[in-house]
């Protein structure tokens, strides 16, 4: 069962939809799956685990993927490989 849903605008016509999930394994085990979708279309997908954080600190961040550097990091890593 999701906890949380967000659409962030990340940057132009990129988007991504975040689903932040409990994980199997416990209750402080999170799964965030990131749907990135570019001017409507699907541009690709994430999913991270994050682990020892509670409730809160997981619904933090992913209110606040945008600010995250490795989040967007590895967002940049699945859009962009190694063209730069």
């Amino acid at each position: 069962m999701d906890v949380l849903n967000l659409i962030t605008q990340l940057e132009g016509k990129l988007k991504a939809c975040l689903s932040l999930s409990a994980a199997p394994q416990g209750s402080d085990a999170w799964n965030l799956e990131v749907r990135l979708f570019y001017d409507g279309a699907p541009a690709g997908t994430a999913t991270f685990n994050l682990q020892g954080y509670t409730q809160n600190e997981a619904e933090a961040i992913v209110r606040d993927f945008r600010r995250n550097e490795f989040l967007m990091q590895e967002i940049d890593q699945l859009l962009w490989g190694e063209s730069d």
